[in-house]
């Protein structure tokens, strides 16, 4: 009879997977509009809502294709919105093709009318951006710069043929046009420098804001656009060796006119903590107010957090202080008010709050046992957000006046199993050279006897793993993974290892960490000895898996210690970081010394002492990590008679575009896991 109620609640990675997924969440210049993106089982498509409430699908793709969208923009006005549709090129400038045609899909813009017509081809290419007035679109392909006229006026969009606007040396990023759409500002990537490029539509004249021997990048125009602010940065030395932290001049805030005259630097970093710049997860960086101040990110104490000063220079000002992470930030319509997403006082989750630009006690928006983030400010004070919970999919909210109300999109399909999600349990343990470590624990719903056991690694590292659905798409897929693997039988441990974000700069920045010394592995090593301390684990029953940098200390673990664990499944895994090193800069780097260091840090030195099964994936245009890395580690485990189960996905990416490749991946490997530890 247990094993007839058991089988009874088990739910299939097909259910698992089947949970809408909403992203890119963006408002109108008015503030009387949001857009977002949502995947519904590969189908790939926009959602609008001209208010808060009510929102619709307005395109209608209907296949499962691998094309994705994003990078959404409402036409002021709210009449239409443009999008990104499609993948951009790898290194060797070929469009991803997860479906195999004989002629690739390329990566194209598009428009459609806010009332869901028929979409409009606007051009190939990426990064839109549309005029304040709403008659023009600019766009960049190949990291040049195109435009095109538009017209909402009518029932379906026009747009006149794209033309390109003028060609520069290097390639170009972050197009911001200047409030007034009279300017246009870019960074201007030239490999060891970057400059802030302006262009002025009506003279058609191009000019530079105070150009250095260094790398500017992040412009931001002045609410009245008479001027500009950028951060610079040093620019690279020649022959600059990654295995070395050098010390260089702190980053800084330098503003200029419109037309890029009168440069000049308004505020530097403190040397020491926080010298070198880290970045919200915003596209913006620098935020000004109304009268005249501009906002930023800074690490000066260890945490990134908000900081203002006047665009005349002087002093910072902390304007968020605790011990916690701003992640995602945007200013309001009025510029008067920053509102952000953060882990105050919840450092495993995330939760919305709002500052003024001139100090004060923030204000927080939002809070309990969910998650939310990706805040966009209305009109009237209305924050829109992304809230997701253990069972509640990622979902867009509005709230004014305290009172939070869904914004419409995609259902949850019926199949859907959240009634059967586990809530993981939040632990900490300490590592080996006492570091405390945080983790979530998934725990069988029927937690009676023993139970197999399996050490889950997120990927990045630069990551954190949430106690829910998760704001990246893939990482809410690795989500409901470990739900399913709770589900049929094993305790799952979910680890935030050192290098990952949100708990500081010495945690993100560890001692010895992947190339230099793969120091995070004494943390997945304290986690196998956390779930072998516990009643409900078999410890003789202990697996392990991840993605990508997940994949590497899968393949570590397996390679170090097959006495602990007894089968993984590592995909897209590094497992050479010299050589991957190698690829990233196109060149060896690295003193002989320096790269065994790295090799020793690496699976492939240890494959000597590894006993273990292991099930291996990946796409063979990954554009994260080299395919060779996949090809070296299973050439080799085969030659000394390691069982190697292998699933190859040409012309895949890195986490697989196509949902059915993502099931088939996620199926397929999850239960020959679960059958290789004796799951029930």
């Amino acid at each position: 009879m247990l094993h007839v109620l058991l089988a009874a609640s088990l739910f299939t990675m097909s259910q698992a997977l089947s949970a809408p997924f909403v992203g890119d969440l963006t408002a109108s210049p008015d503030g009387n509009a949001v857009a977002f993106t949502a995947n519904e089982r590969g189908l790939h498509n926009i959602y609008f809502a001209n208010g808060t409430a009510g929102a619709k699908r307005i395109t209608n793709y209907s296949s499962d294709d691998g094309q994705v969208v994003g990078s959404p923009a409402i036409v002021p006005g709210g009449r239409a919105v443009v999008y990104v549709r499609g993948e951009g090129t790898n290194r060797r400038s070929e469009y991803p093709n997860p479906l195999s045609l004989l002629i690739p899909p390329k990566q194209t813009i598009w428009i459609v009318s806010a009332s869901g017509s028929q979409p409009v081809r606007v051009g190939e290419g990426n990064s839109p951006t549309v005029s304040p007035k709403g008659d023009r679109i600019v766009w960049l392909l190949h990291g040049q710069p195109y435009s095109a006229a538009l017209d909402t006026r009518g029932s379906l969009p026009r747009v006149e043929k794209p033309a390109r606007l003028f060609s520069i040396r290097g390639s170009l990023s972050d197009p911001v046009f200047s409030p007034d759409g009279s300017h246009l500002a870019f960074t201007n990537s030239r490999g060891d420098h970057a400059f802030i490029a302006i262009y002025a539509l009506a003279t058609q004249r191009l000019s530079y804001a105070a150009p250095f021997f260094a790398s500017d990048f992040a412009p931001a125009w002045s609410a009245d656009g008479k001027q500009i602010a950028f951060v610079r940065t040093p620019g690279t030395l020649e022959n600059e060796d990654p295995y070395v932290r050098y010390v260089k001049e702190p980053w800084s805030i330098w503003t200029a006119d419109a037309d890029g005259n009168n440069g000049r630097q308004i505020w530097q970093a403190d040397r020491g903590m926080g010298s070198e710049f880290y970045g919200t997860d915003s596209g913006a960086q620098l935020f000004w107010s109304r009268d005249g101040r501009i906002a930023f990110p800074w690490e000066k104490d260890g945490w990134r957090h908000l900081y203002s000063v006047s665009a005349q220079g002087g002093t910072a000002e902390l304007l968020t202080p605790g011990a916690f992470e701003v992640e995602n930030v945007t200013v309001s319509p009025d510029h008067s008010q920053l509102v952000f997403s953060s882990n105050q006082g919840d450092i495993d989750r995330r939760h919305i709050s709002s500052s003024g630009f001139s100090g004060g006690t923030p204000s927080q928006l939002t809070a309990g046992p969910d998650s939310q983030w990706a805040p966009v400010a209305l009109g009237s004070g209305i924050v829109a957000y992304v809230d997701a919970g253990y069972k509640n999919p990622p979902a867009v909210y509005a709230l004014h006046g305290g009172r939070a109300t869904a914004v419409g999109g995609p259902a949850v399909a019926a199949e859907f199993p959240a009634n059967e999600f586990v809530e993981p349990q939040l632990v900490t343990f300490h590592a080996p050279d006492g570091l405390l470590i945080h983790a979530q624990v998934f725990v069988p719903p029927n937690d009676a006897g023993k139970h197999c056991a399996i050490i889950f690694d997120h990927g990045g590292s630069r990551r954190q793993m949430l106690p829910g659905f998760h704001y990246l798409e893939f990482y809410t897929d690795l989500y409901e993974s470990n739900q399913y693997y709770a589900n049929h039988g094993c305790v799952v441990l979910s680890i935030n290892y050192r290098s990952g974000i949100m708990y500081g700069h010495d945690f993100r920045e560890a001692k010895n960490y992947g190339a230099e010394g793969g120091s995070e592995y004494q943390d997945v090593l304290a986690g196998a000895s956390y779930l072998q301390s516990r009643s409900d684990v078999d410890a003789s029953r202990i697996g392990i898996y991840g993605l990508s940098y997940g994949g590497y200390l899968t393949a570590l673990g397996l390679a170090r210690n097959s006495d602990i664990f007894k089968a993984g499944v590592d995909m897209a895994g590094v497992h050479n970081w010299a050589t991957t090193r190698d690829a990233d800069y196109g060149r060896a780097v690295g003193t002989p010394a320096e790269r065994k260091i790295a090799e020793d840090s690496s699976p492939v030195t240890a494959v000597d002492t590894w006993r273990s099964p292991v099930f291996m994936s990946q796409g063979d245009d990954d554009r994260n990590v080299e395919f060779s890395q996949g090809v070296d580690l299973a050439t080799r485990l085969r030659a000394k008679g390691v069982e190697v189960v292998e699933m190859v996905f040409p012309n895949e990416t890195h986490e697989n575009l196509r949902f059915a490749h993502v099931l088939q991946l996620y199926d397929t490997s999850a239960n020959w896991l679960l059958q290789k530890l004796g799951a029930p």
